[in-house]
């Protein structure tokens, strides 16, 4: 993905960002929608096939195998909420406060699935009409960041694009919104102009309140790399369906005998054969349907290959034991952790932006107080789990402990609602 880099923010005006605009519409754009595509069942490959002889069996096989890749690796990946530790207790239950009311875990799932898609996330924050925070998904194709030229290549700022249509008309009105370190404006393309609509607003975040969340340092998505795979598999399963139509309709070869039209008819009907001596039938049909069936389980393998996503359907995939599942699932654990450190990244500056505004409402608070970790979503064992914690006691501190257990969210939370219940009990033996 190109990287767009200006001077300083002075640069920015409806001519330019209307020429960044259609350079990412012409450029980006395309390559993002077929991705989407891909992801949604509509590959282009196999369902733009034609024969030249339109007699000809043409099956048109989709195997979604850019949704598994996707779905299985963002399972892996966000199937568990990302848990937040903090010791500044009261920070954490307001920044928990406004997770809670923009519902971050779906927020989360659904920048984590683009991410898996395209190779890039966005996501705005804003504030509403009762002065609250608030996170917005935006979608990557109408959505780019505008960086300076230093080394540190500085976000300058935001532009979402969409367009509209005029139903009288039946013209498409294009509108864009640009976000800056101070202030959203509001552009619209009428004709050749592309003017302000309105006098800035100020949005108080003191940096762009844009997130771009990456996958890798490429910004690609996770099955790109496999595409011709898929469509060469797409390809090879159809074929064997058009094998199968062509057995169906094959012809049969009849040697060595004399027989009349009439012949043929009533051994047709009687689905017998009379054949002298040197008699022969076979059945002309084309292809090695061994040989395709081959070639197809050997793509197949390659796409899990180089996706580093494992065949969970795999019979010796259950089957394995802890250590030799952990060699299966090595390569899927080496991309998610790359995309961990990236999506690490876009939520320490989430953290960023929510501190910031509890600071503009009084707040002395710092986001670097606040850790987060990740927990991959796979069967666990809880009985070998709870060993490990017993073992472990005394050792570890409880909240440790405790957030080894797959089905605790919150620890802290855990060790608040244990104290309650011992101090419960307490009162009721007193008052026995």
């Amino acid at each position: 993905m190109e990287k767009y880099k200006i001077q300083n923010a002075e640069e920015l005006n409806g001519e330019l960002i209307l020429q960044l605009i259609n350079r990412y519409k012409l450029k980006e754009v395309t390559r993002l929608k077929r991705l989407k595509n891909y992801y949604t069942g509509k590959h282009e490959t196999i369902i733009n096939r034609t024969m030249k002889d339109p007699t000809k069996p043409n099956n048109k096989i989709i195997n979604p195998y850019a949704t598994y890749i996707v779905d299985t690796i963002g399972g892996y990946f966000l199937g568990k909420p990302v848990n937040y530790a903090s010791s500044e207790e009261e920070q954490m239950k307001k920044i928990q406060y406004v997770f809670d009311s923009n519902d971050e875990q779906s927020l989360n799932s659904q920048i984590g699935k683009d991410v898996s898609i395209f190779g890039v996330g966005y996501e705005l924050h804003y504030t509403d009409e009762n002065s609250e925070t608030k996170m917005a998904y935006l979608d990557p194709q109408e959505t780019f960041m505008i960086h300076d030229n230093s080394i540190q290549s500085k976000p300058l700022a935001a532009v979402r694009f969409y367009e509209v249509e005029n139903y009288k008309t039946q013209q498409f009105i294009l509108y864009a919104e640009v976000y800056d370190k101070d202030f959203i404006y509001s552009y619209i393309q009428e004709k050749d102009e592309f003017r302000l609509v309105d006098e800035p607003k100020q949005h108080y975040y003191k940096e762009v309140p844009v997130i771009q969340y990456l996958n890798n340092d490429e910004t690609i998505g996770d099955f790109e790399n496999v595409l011709k795979l898929i469509d060469a598999y797409d390809l090879s399963t159809s074929d064997q369906m058009n094998s199968l139509e062509y057995f169906a309709d094959a012809y049969l070869v009849l040697s060595g005998i004399d027989a009349e039209s009439e012949d043929l008819e009533t051994m047709k009907e009687n689905r017998v054969m009379l054949m002298g001596e040197k008699g022969t039938a076979d059945f002309l049909m084309k292809g090695d349907i061994a040989g395709v069936k081959e070639y197809t389980e050997r793509l197949k393998q390659d796409i899990h290959t180089f996706s580093f996503v494992p065949n969970i359907s795999d019979e010796s995939f259950g089957t394995s034991s802890g250590e030799a599942l952990k060699f299966k699932l090595f390569g899927l654990e080496s991309a998610v952790s790359v995309k961990e450190r990236f999506f690490k990244k876009g939520l320490e500056k989430r953290l960023k932006l929510i501190t910031k505004f509890l600071n503009t409402k009084g707040g002395s608070y710092d986001s670097n107080s606040i850790t987060m970790s990740f927990t991959r979503n796979m069967p666990s064992n809880n009985e070998t789990i709870a060993n490990i914690i017993e073992k472990l006691s005394g050792i570890l501190s409880d909240k440790t402990l405790i957030s080894l257990l797959p089905f605790i969210e919150d620890s802290a939370y855990e060790i608040e609602l244990r104290e309650k219940e011992k101090e419960g009990s307490l009162y009721e033996s007193l008052g026995k």
